[in-house]
């Protein structure tokens, strides 16, 4: 069994820590986020750039898109503004750029959490790329900002190889599911075996973790074999279950003592039509019950985070959790 890490990081993407969000009702007012000495003065420059980018949106984005993002601002204008005056204040407090269309297309009002307020929804996206900024280096975040595909590391089975990629959600399926999201290749064919969307969180003032937003197993008719086998490769562990041990690496620095997941009832696949609805196949419930969680605020579910030792010389499958909670540990 072997592992591929990219060991890069940088520190230089602190921001002041944040209380705790409270889901449920009014959102509380953000902190003011202010550019460092060197970059105010770039302020009225940077809004006016992505001023123009949105303005230009619908030459880069299909009609379709272009209809549907014109309506939710219309809808929505007072949300839409503050999303996107968080992008120009981001972007230009760390020197990401510009961020990607759908990032700026993000759909607010039907973001991760059912029955949450469009306020709460905007808090979660806003805290998640705070803590984003303390987790990975700078290179790491522009990449995502950008809309690239992070390549956390490598694991290997009997006879194949995992690659395991982090990536905006919106460009693995997961769009309402999280803001960023894991996914599980098989390296053979580049078969996705698993994709997990999630949001890093707030858990007081030195803490942080992230809450899942739903999982996704492969599609297809050699979906089920496909699973089988890799399970078999990997010793017995399921790919859901790689993923999330790599979750559990991501945030082992985070100080928190569990992380959070979003339960069947407040999945945002509930604001759909019942036929859409059946569409989900997957019981979140009883997975995240498996896996010793407990029903809690404000997502649904809480989830104990293990502390990833191991057995050097254990079997084959505590090798593989291992393997794939350090691909998550040692990623910037």
């Amino acid at each position: 069994m072997s592992l591929e890490f990219r060991q890069e990081y940088s520190a230089d993407l602190r921001l002041p820590a944040q209380g705790g969000k409270t889901f449920g009702g009014e959102p509380p007012a953000s902190p003011r986020r202010s550019a460092p000495g060197p970059f105010a003065s770039e302020r009225s420059p940077a809004k006016a750039s992505i001023l123009g980018h949105v303005l230009k949106l619908g030459l880069r984005v299909s009609l379709k898109r272009a209809v549907v993002f014109s309506m939710r601002f219309a809808r929505h204008p007072l949300l839409t503004v503050r999303w996107i005056t968080f992008l120009s204040e981001f972007g230009e407090q760390y020197r990401l750029g510009l961020p990607h269309d759908d990032l700026v297309r993000k759909s607010i009002p039907t973001f991760f959490l059912h029955g949450a307020s469009s306020g709460a929804r905007l808090d979660l996206l806003r805290d998640h790329f705070d803590v984003a900024s303390e987790v990975l280096s700078r290179r790491s975040l522009m990449a995502l900002w950008r809309g690239s595909t992070l390549e956390m590391g490598t694991v290997s089975g009997r006879s194949e190889n995992y690659r395991i990629q982090l990536q905006l959600a919106d460009h693995c399926g997961a769009r309402h599911e999280g803001a960023f999201a894991i996914r599980l290749r098989r390296q053979s064919d580049d078969f996705a075996l698993c994709t997990v969307g999630f949001v890093f969180v707030r858990c007081g003032d030195e803490a942080y973790s992230l809450a899942i937003g739903g999982m996704q197993g492969p599609k297809g008719e050699d979906a089920k074999r496909s699973l089988i086998t890799a399970t078999r490769d990997l010793g017995g562990l399921r790919p859901k279950d790689a993923a999330l041990l790599v979750l559990q690496g991501l945030v082992s620095e985070g100080h928190a003592a569990c992380l959070y997941a979003v339960s069947n009832e407040n999945h945002v696949i509930n604001r759909r039509r019942l036929k859409r609805r059946k569409m989900m196949l997957a019981d979140l419930d009883a997975y995240w019950f498996d896996r010793g969680g407990e029903p809690a605020g404000p997502f649904g579910f809480s989830l104990p985070l293990t502390d990833g030792r191991g057995v050097p010389e254990g079997n084959r499958r505590e090798q593989s959790k291992r393997a794939f909670r350090d691909v998550g540990a040692w990623f910037y």
